[in-house]
């Protein structure tokens, strides 16, 4: 840009109008790359303590504006939807389990892109999906490749060593060496003896401060007498508020003292509730008994979710025990340690006919639980428009095998003693071999390398040193694509975990362990996501293999399932009132500018 000598007037250069719109290129890019989604890829406890910190947040929330607003008899309702939102939520995690079973039926698929990482060890993440930046010029794989190779090796080591832990027996006493891949890893060691069992009893806890509101959050589970609960309590500006859901084989409860001496109920074994509030039912077209049977379901008062994922477990172990590796002959020096070692080489053929029966047999597992419980999953199939009958997929997934997968999978693992030197992974003249270079344990530093369709070089590698306490390790996606760096000191139980994506922070968190048989706590100290602090004050989460059920106290009950219209209006006004009496709700709600709503 220039000025007229004469009149002063602004004048455009050729190079401006073009400077400008790279400009405007240039911020587009910045911003499509700072909406790029960050992979999850933390160590599984400390991923699990990062969501479960978020669910403690919302809880807060939910509380505080619970004691302020709840006033409408709905919301009683809700106290009771929450208990049954509970109940589904363990048998989501039923059905999240039995999913891990699933990755030995498709690894052998030419690329591996179904293979499941849930087996796998914390050293062992997925590589982002992330598209690869314009500005970058790449070299190698297309990233989907470099997906599906680290997912089939995590798969392909997570899931060998998960089963021989499980009693794979002598038949394979030779995988018996993985048994042994994370012996010696500080943080596995330290935690180990801490076992939650899927189906088994727990309670955990959430508890924390946001600014001037202190929570706490307990969800608890008995196993066998199928009863759940979560209590809960905020504490704002001095005054505390509590409320209780609970269920068993029957009931559903719930409890908000501060609404008054109530205790909500709903009977889901009568099928002849008929009070106001079933009406809603029969807008959604659907019947008391069927309702009540969703219920049940999601509470798995006949253990359904458990045998089915208990049956899919086993049959999983009965897949891996048919694999049979024979001793080749053969030799190959591996570098381990530092030093050349010359191991023997044991193989495993994978036919089609192999993935086939696998899937096959899976599917007819499917089918019998399907068939069982057709009537209950009518409901869900008509809310989600979707149908649970997966009788087309696994069909479909079959024929794709059947036309694709025409050479054989090749397995070979390589052996000299209790060292490992290398898996390889073979199909239609494309390699995958995963090289174990040693360490205070076997999986301690590793090297995965790739020759597929033409390319090949290096897609992950794993560093750790152990000095003192002290364990580090790096794990580190082709490019620096994604990088995750941990430490944990076993004397005193302090975490530290960092993780980067194309070189920006996604987390950083700070966190203490304390770990015994039957609980572990884990305190955070800093966490920070894209370089946001998250706004606790302090934030700690507690997981017990024992179950510390909460039941609401004694109170007039009040029946969800058989009040009137009548009998509701009336407690709506004799909540509105109760509200209105309290000085501490009152002076809340002023505070939270809700005064217009009472």
């Amino acid at each position: 840009m220039h000025f007229d000598p004469n009149t002063g007037e602004k004048i455009m250069d050729p190079g401006d109008e073009i400077q400008a719109a790279a400009n405007t290129v240039n911020q587009a890019a910045d911003q499509a790359a700072a909406q790029a989604d960050a992979a999850a890829a933390n160590q599984a406890a400390a991923a699990q303590a990062a969501a479960q910190a978020q669910a403690a947040q919302a809880a807060a929330q939910a509380q505080a504006a619970q004691a302020a607003a709840q006033a409408q008899a709905a919301q009683a309702a809700a106290q009771a939807q929450a208990a049954q939102a509970a109940a589904q939520a363990q048998a989501a995690q039923a059905q999240a389990q039995f999913q891990q079973a699933q990755p030995q039926f498709q690894q052998a698929q030419p690329q591996f892109q179904q293979a499941q990482p849930q087996f796998q060890q914390p050293q062992f993440q997925q590589a982002p999906v992330n598209p690869v930046p314009e500005t970058k010029e790449k070299k190698g794989l297309p990233i989907g490749a470099i997906i599906g190779i680290i997912a089939a090796v995590a798969a392909v080591i997570g899931v060998v060593i998960f089963f021989v832990k499980g009693g794979i027996g002598g038949k394979v006493g030779l995988l018996n060496v993985f048994t042994s891949a994370y012996e010696g890893e500080y943080l596995t060691e330290y935690t180990k003896d801490f076992q939650i069992k899927p189906f088994g009893d727990f309670t955990y806890t959430v508890s924390g401060e946001v600014e001037d509101v202190e929570f706490s959050v307990a969800v608890a589970n008995a196993a066998s007498s199928h009863t759940r609960s979560m209590y809960a309590t905020v504490t704002y500006s001095g005054f505390t508020a509590d409320a209780t859901a609970y269920i068993d084989e029957k009931n559903i409860k719930a409890q908000v003292p501060v609404l008054g001496d109530y205790v909500f109920l709903y009977d889901y074994s009568n099928d002849k509730n008929d009070g106001y509030l079933m009406e809603f039912l029969d807008e959604a077209d659907m019947d008391v008994k069927t309702f009540n049977a969703l219920i049940a379901f999601a509470n798995d008062n006949s253990s359904t979710m458990q045998k089915f994922y208990e049956k899919t477990l086993d049959y999983a172990k009965d897949c891996v025990v048919g694999i049979d590796f024979k001793k080749t002959g053969e030799k190959e020096t591996f570098k381990v340690n530092g030093n050349d070692v010359s191991c023997k080489e044991y193989q495993a053929v994978i036919t089609a006919e192999d993935v086939i029966g696998w899937i096959e047999g899976y599917q007819k597992i499917w089918d019998d639980f399907y068939k069982e419980n057709a009537k209950t999953f009518e409901p869900f199939e008509e809310l989600s428009g979707e149908e649970l009958d997966l009788s087309d997929a696994f069909d479909d997934m079959i024929d794709e095998i059947e036309d694709y997968f025409e050479e054989d999978l090749i397995v070979s693992v390589y052996v000299k003693g209790k060292i490992t030197g290398a898996i390889r992974l073979e199909y239609d003249d494309n390699m995958i071999e995963i090289l174990f270079k040693g360490g205070d344990y076997l999986a301690q530093n590793v090297e995965v390398n790739y020759d597929v369709d033409g390319e090949d070089g290096t897609i992950l590698t794993i560093e750790g040193k152990t000095k003192g306490d002290v364990q580090t390790t790096t794990i580190e996606a082709e490019d620096e694509e994604f990088v995750l760096e941990y430490s944990f000191n076993r004397k005193t139980g302090e975490l530290e975990m960092d993780m980067e994506e194309w070189g920006r922070e996604v987390y950083h968190i700070e966190c203490t362990y304390t770990v015994s048989k039957s609980e572990c706590k884990v305190v955070f100290d800093e966490f920070e996501v894209y370089g946001s602090e998250m706004p606790f004050d302090a934030l700690e989460v507690t997981m017990s293999n024992k179950a510390d059920i909460q039941e609401p106290k004694k109170g007039t009950t009040f029946d969800l399932g058989n009040v009137d219209e009548d009998e509701l209006e009336d407690f709506a006004e004799e909540v509105m009132d109760t509200i209105q009496d309290n000085d501490d709700i009152m002076d809340i709600i002023d505070e939270l500018g809700l005064y217009y709503y009472f």
